[in-house]
């Protein structure tokens, strides 16, 4: 089990130079404070990853060695799901304002991003109380996963991702060159598109890479976080499967569909107590929602919870249907 405390004592010791992001006076304080939280950014970091059991030896052995370049580390956590792609980016983010101090030409932006990449940090090793963090890190190691994972409908994209943003030219005498300019346009699919359409042929490889392009450009996607959070689910991969849906969490806490999938993420990880308050929420946000009254009363059967019978009573048709012969997850 990964120590947190432990994990996060370079920030901790760093405080009064944190705190100097907020209260510098001149650019020259500003930069020092920078560069400290840099420094222990990167010592947090290699504590993360030196203090993952399960990452190989040749990773954890060399974590803490100046030798070892932080990219790597990075690299390292990522590939373990054990920060975000976000944090990753800030991390990064975090390395070219340092660049910045050092030669002289520090920005008061860069106390942002040092600011967010500590909050971030702090929340993805587990200093947050909410019980996604949890499941995002030690608490789904070792959980022995369904022989079949369970099975959820795709998100319904039609009202979370937008169209393609195409350039529009309106110009009488320009309009033959815009209408080629559109129809070139009109054949360039991005990776969200791509994404999509790999997740329902099936081309779970395919559909991952494009999706993380697509949280890439734009972190806030929630419908890239819940394909990227079930995909890795489905596959067993819980851990990461968790840190992914605790970034959409963040992002929509009151979005059914990230509820919903984080029941069945908690369910796969034999704790369907858990998964019962998942579904309950999506339950509540989306009271005439199928799905939720499907996968709330999965959650009390494997509980062993006594109110599922009454639940049951209570459930709209379809759901009793589907629940009675026992047929997978519909699409709500």
């Amino acid at each position: 089990m990964i120590d947190a405390g432990r994990v996060l004592q370079p920030l901790d010791a760093a405080a009064a130079a944190i705190e100097r992001l907020d209260e510098y006076r001149v650019p020259a304080e500003l930069a020092d404070a920078i560069e400290e939280t840099q420094r222990a950014v990167d010592r947090a970091l290699r504590l993360l990853l030196r203090a993952d059991a399960r990452a190989p030896d040749d990773l954890r052995l060399t974590a803490l060695s100046p030798d070892t370049p932080l990219d790597r580390v990075v690299a390292g956590l990522r590939q373990r799901g054990l920060i975000t792609m976000e944090l990753a980016g800030r991390v990064h983010e975090l390395g070219q304002a340092t660049e910045r101090a050092w030669s002289g030409a520090v920005r008061a932006s860069d106390a942002d991003v040092a600011r967010e990449t500590v909050r971030l940090l702090r929340y993805e090793v587990g200093a947050a109380s909410e019980p996604v963090a949890a499941v995002a890190h030690e608490s789904v190691i070792g959980q022995p996963v369904s022989v079949e994972a369970h099975d959820v409908p795709p998100p319904d994209t039609t009202d979370r991702a937008g169209p393609p943003r195409w350039l529009v030219v309106l110009g009488g005498i320009l309009l033959a060159g815009v209408a080629i300019a559109a129809a070139l346009l009109l054949t360039r699919d991005d990776p969200m598109e791509i994404g999509v359409r790999a997740f329902e042929a099936g081309r779970m490889g395919v559909a991952e890479e494009q999706l993380e392009l697509a949280v890439r450009d734009d972190s806030s996607n929630v419908t890239a976080l819940l394909y990227l959070g079930r995909i890795r689910r489905t596959q067993g991969r819980l851990q990461e499967a968790g840190t992914t849906l605790a970034a959409a969490a963040r992002r929509a806490p009151d979005d059914a569909a990230v509820q919903r999938e984080l029941g069945y993420l908690f369910l796969d990880a034999n704790r369907p107590e858990s998964a019962v308050g998942r579904f309950r929420r999506a339950q509540e946000l989306e009271p005439e929602s199928v799905a939720s009254w499907v996968g709330l009363v999965r959650a009390l059967r494997a509980a062993g919870d006594p109110s599922a019978d009454e639940v049951l009573a209570r459930a709209p048709a379809e759901a009793r249907a589907l629940l009675d012969r026992g047929a997978r997850q519909p699409n709500p």
